[in-house]
């Protein structure tokens, strides 16, 4: 085997070897992005449950509040309206408060993962 052909064979060894690794580099980037991706809209279906979760609740809440004095006099929650608050709804904790003045007062309704 001559000089040239050794020196042409290590030449192909060397761009084959950074061939495969801008390949490598690019592949990693495109399963990068891909898991990003899933990861981003795993969290905003999640968000979005809490939310439907969330006004569910509200809806109960309000229920219970109807025909009680909340909203009218104070905008503290009567003792006997918040027994029928749920304490956790699909596996996860609520929790519900009473924010403002009459007339103007606001439920705050939180849903924890736990």
């Amino acid at each position: 085997m001559t000089r040239t052909e050794s020196r042409r064979r290590g030449i192909f060894l060397l761009q084959t070897m950074v061939l495969v690794m801008i390949m490598g580099i690019v592949a990693s980037g495109m399963l990068w992005l891909s898991f990003g991706r899933h990861v981003l809209l795993s969290r905003a279906n999640e968000s979005e449950s809490s939310q439907h979760l969330a006004s569910g609740v509200q809806s109960l809440v309000q229920a219970c509040l109807e025909g009680t004095t909340y909203g009218i006099t104070d905008c503290r929650v009567p003792h006997a309206a918040a027994a029928c608050f749920p304490s956790s709804i699909a596996g996860k904790s609520v929790q519900v408060s009473s924010l403002g003045a009459p007339p103007n007062c606001q439920l705050s309704v939180t849903v924890n993962d736990k």
